[in-house]
């Protein structure tokens, strides 16, 4: 008989699983800048530390994390911004392109299915004059979307300044919230939280870095225009895992089909792609940025899920460390282990030490030698 099991404990779980999903859905707008900034904030107290231990002030410390911050971005948007100007001037090329390859797809239909030509005509001829009449509405969401990122960048920087400025007083308000538990081991917790979200914050740029650098490499191989923007954008979308690696594998294939009068320079980015993702699965992934949240691929897909339908984007991007942070939680208490045990990846740290292992054997024979 299975014992420590009630349908009331499985009440109170469903109960509070409900209840911070509709807490999360419903004040998204709040949390999410609220989140962003937590992260920033933990990926910069080191630095800010480092600064305030040669006498500079916790103010300008955390000011000089900002301006960090936002020279990074700046720098990216500046690079994509004059990589995409390039890009706009092949658009009437594209468009050419695009024109005969419905043209192809249409006689290859009406071969194949016995649809004639102009009824294809009509009914593409009604999907754009309705895509015309919601055009106004489209453009309206876009610009009100581009205004809300714009007040929610405002908002993560100034609750980043804020956290940076006063994050003693946060530190202490978890301490006391930790009755039970002495102050060195709810220290040593709030160190671990704020040491997952700087591995994987670190770990994802490191990544993107890593992408942008082979992808732009291979591309200009090959002779590939707008190498490094399609490298860019490739590299972005792997901050998704699994399936981001797919589609950003086929964007810089499709432009290349579209732009390129040569199918064989999109074949070769179609290589270039395949061979730099299986450079990734196999060491990238793995040894170099792998166990910065250390969940399994079945969590870590589930999360993924979960948070785009409740945050959208935002999700994608959140979601999978704040289960991160919810693991060391579980492992920290006692009668949460189990939840812990069960998102863990035991089997990516072990593979990780077996790495560890053989490097250390091999450059231990070499010095022995």
């Amino acid at each position: 008989m299975v014992s420590g099991v009630s349908l009331k404990k499985v009440n109170r779980f469903l109960f509070c699983g409900t209840l911070i999903v509709v807490v999360l859905y419903f004040a998204k707008q709040v949390l999410v800048p609220v989140t962003f900034a937590a992260f920033f904030a933990m990926l910069f107290t080191g630095l800010s530390n480092r600064m305030e231990k040669h006498r500079i002030p916790r103010i300008l410390s955390a000011i000089i994390s900002l301006l960090i911050l936002m020279a990074m971005v700046f720098v990216i948007g500046l690079l994509v911004y004059m990589q995409g100007k390039k890009l706009a001037q092949d658009f009437p090329v594209i468009e050419k392109k695009s024109e005969r390859f419905f043209r192809q797809a249409e006689e290859y239909i009406s071969a194949r299915l016995d649809i004639p030509t102009a009824k294809q005509d009509s009914l593409i001829n009604k999907q754009m004059k309705s895509a015309s009449e919601s055009a106004g509405s489209m453009a309206k969401s876009v610009v009100g979307s581009v205004s809300g990122t714009i007040g929610s960048s405002v908002l993560v920087l100034i609750f980043t300044f804020l956290f940076l400025y006063q994050r003693e007083k946060y530190e202490t308000f978890f301490v006391s919230l930790c009755r039970n538990t002495p102050p060195d081991e709810a220290r040593a917790l709030i160190h671990n939280i704020s040491k997952v979200a700087q591995n994987y914050l670190t770990g994802r740029a490191l990544s993107i870095l890593i992408f942008t650098v082979l992808f732009t490499g291979g591309f200009l191989i090959i002779g590939l225009k707008n190498a490094f923007l399609l490298a860019f954008i490739a590299a972005l979308l792997t901050i998704v895992p699994y399936i981001g690696s797919i589609i950003g594998g086929l964007f810089p294939f499709a432009v290349a089909l579209v732009t390129e009068d040569d199918t064989g320079i999109a074949i070769g980015a179609l290589a270039v792609i395949v061979i730099i993702q299986g450079i990734d699965n196999y060491f990238i992934e793995p040894y170099i940025i792998g166990g910065e949240v250390n969940i399994s691929g079945f969590f870590t897909i589930l999360i993924l899920l979960i948070g785009g339908l409740i945050w959208g984007i935002a999700g994608v991007v959140l979601f999978l460390p704040m289960l991160g942070v919810a693991k060391i939680i579980f492992d920290a208490v006692p009668e949460l282990n189990a939840y812990g045990y069960l998102i863990g990846d035991q089997a990516q740290e072990k593979q990780s030490e077996r790495l560890l292992k053989k490097l250390k054997s091999l450059f231990g024979r070499k010095k022995e030698a």
